[in-house]
């Protein structure tokens, strides 16, 4: 599919993200008994695309698999990252996210999981190095809590929790796409107000979607100043990743509203906002 917005492999806490080079190590995979190499599911070679503090892991398996990746500075690991992804079981496409990352800095990591047959699988050991700080890749997510900015607005939260409740709005701006905001059922009615730390000139903004599998996934989405400006809608193809669109407005409340989704507790993994503030 040929995509005319720009796509991120993941949020980065307001860094854009950059494909980064991966190696494998000269690591031989695992012999253990009941241990088998991952290659024999993989679909492809794993891609990872890393930026200054996160990176992400995108793998596709011919079988389901509940997978995860094993991550450090040495090779002895001592990190873990699973799937974002909601829906509760094994499958096929895996999007595991490092977040936390310091920049600059070489990384080993190791995939694994299991099958539906009780199969475990392990890879051969990969290294990245994330990109350096400041670079030209980098610029400020004028959503982000640590900038400024608050929810000024939702629609509902999963199960009525507060603010600081594990599935609370402000979860799509905290930089960690290990969290999320749900809805309490909302479906094409669920909506997210953000107010920003000034009046902006928005050049793009970039939403991921959470998704259950066969529920809450929002398919588009449009974005309400407080004007009354409406921008979109705009198509989110999948809930695997983050996805870009250059805009041209100025606000500085945006209300991103569902247009059309999957029905459920729909909501967002992560929101990003980048602009000239006035």
């Amino acid at each position: 599919m040929r995509l005319s917005h720009r796509v991120h492999g993941l949020i980065g806490l307001g860094a854009l993200v950059l494909l980064a080079a991966c190696a494998l190590s000269r690591s031989p995979a695992a012999t253990t008994d009941g241990v088998q190499p991952i290659d024999g599911i993989l679909v492809e070679a794993p891609r990872i695309e890393a930026g200054a503090s996160s990176a992400t892991v995108n793998v596709t398996t011919r079988i389901p698999v509940a997978c995860a990746v094993v991550y450090g500075t040495t090779h002895a690991y001592g990190s873990i990252a699973t799937d974002t992804d909601m829906a509760g079981a094994a499958h096929a496409e895996h999007h595991p996210v490092l977040f936390d990352l310091e920049p600059n800095t070489l990384y080993y990591l190791r995939l694994q999981g299991v099958g539906p047959d009780g199969t475990l699988y392990r890879s051969k050991e990969y290294s990245i190095r994330t990109l350096p700080a400041g670079g030209p890749s980098v610029s400020v997510n004028l959503a982000a809590t640590a900038a400024g900015s608050r929810v000024s607005g939702v629609s509902s939260q999963y199960g009525g929790e507060g603010a600081d409740g594990g599935f609370a709005a402000a979860r799509a701006i905290d930089g960690h796409p290990s969290t999320q905001w749900s809805s309490n059922g909302d479906g094409d009615e669920a909506w997210i107000e953000i107010e920003l730390p000034a009046l902006t000139h928005v050049t793009h903004v970039v939403f991921w979607t959470r998704t259950m599998g066969s529920t809450a996934q929002i398919l588009s989405f449009r974005i309400v100043t407080e004007q009354g400006e409406e921008i979109g809608p705009f198509a989110l193809p999948d809930a695997a990743q983050a996805y870009s669109f250059d805009t041209d407005f100025t606000a500085r409340r945006l209300r991103f509203e569902a247009v059309e989704t999957s029905g459920g507790n729909t909501g967002a993994v992560e929101i990003e906002v980048y602009g000239e503030p006035r």
